[in-house]
């Protein structure tokens, strides 16, 4: 057996945050919460329409207009086709908004992104980019949607068992993703260091902001429902996009861009979400 290398551990530790991740999201939701934003049908549609199609296709045209290095462009494509950040519910929670649709949306996603991601990626990746579709589709089968159900299944069969299994495994899903982003500063910190002149950050913001605004926009006349849509599209699921860049791509600069993106719609959603928080309790 050979030395570990940092990259096989950032491949481990990204895995486990993934499975963790997706085991406490299903654990966490309830079938009533699931059929409760199937039943929203227009809603739903004008969801998967903001996160699925019209986020992938503005950051499209950024990276068509803008000339980049390959590996942001891949890192920006791969966050922008990955809908349904684990933590759409909380920043849900944080803007007093609709939880229970912002649950059942995230799950959907979660379901469907199975499906969307790897033709997403087939048809906006870049030609002089190998990019594997179908062991794509593999990865996000096997790291996302198997453990969601199987999280489901727990939850609406042993409800007990769900309750005291959550709080661990949400622990190592928040460790794990502490972890790995030590991890990625450390071994990667020139890249980001190098990454301030590029002007990627800055599109990652206007993407970012652009995904807020196209979710408040579609989010129908409810305001809660609207606030929902905003932050979770804006909010991208890091999880699924980084597992996918360690497993199919070798430049680091595809990760630089992933775990930068991710800050800067955190950075973007959390105080919206707090504002608008102020703004419902007036």
């Amino acid at each position: 057996m050979g030395p570990i290398t940092a990259t096989a551990v950032i491949d481990f530790v990204t895995v486990v945050f993934v499975l963790a991740t997706m085991l406490s999201m299903g654990l966490a939701l309830t079938v009533d919460e699931i059929l409760g934003a199937l039943g929203q049908h227009r809603l739903l549609a004008r969801s998967l329409l903001a996160n699925l199609v019209l986020v992938p296709l503005l950051a499209f045209a950024f990276v068509l207009v803008i000339p980049m290095e390959t590996g942001h462009v891949v890192g920006l494509l791969l966050i922008a086709m990955a809908p349904g950040a684990p933590f759409g519910p909380k920043l849900a929670e944080i803007s007093k908004s609709d939880v229970a649709f912002a649950s059942g949306l995230m799950a959907v996603l979660g379901v469907v992104s199975v499906a969307t991601i790897p033709v997403t990626v087939a048809f906006l990746m870049p030609g002089d980019v190998a990019a594997d579709p179908v062991g794509i589709a593999r990865i996000v089968v096997v790291t996302q949607l198997l453990p969601l159900i199987g999280g489901l299944g727990v939850k609406a069969r042993y409800q007990p068992v769900a309750t005291r299994l959550r709080p661990p495994v949400q622990r190592l899903s928040t460790y794990s993703l502490v972890l790995l982003i030590i991890l990625l500063t450390i071994v990667y910190a020139g890249e980001m260091v190098q990454l301030v002149g590029t002007g990627t950050l800055f599109i990652s913001a206007v993407v970012v902001v652009g995904a807020l605004l196209l979710g408040y926009v579609l989010g129908g006349p409810n305001r809660s429902t609207r606030e929902v849509l905003a932050t979770t599209t804006a909010a991208r699921n890091v999880a699924i996009a980084l597992l996918i860049a360690t497993t199919s791509f070798d430049d680091p600069s595809v990760l630089t861009i992933i775990v930068a993106f991710g800050l800067v719609s955190l950075v973007v959603s959390g105080p919206v979400a707090s504002l608008w928080d102020r703004s419902n309790e007036s």
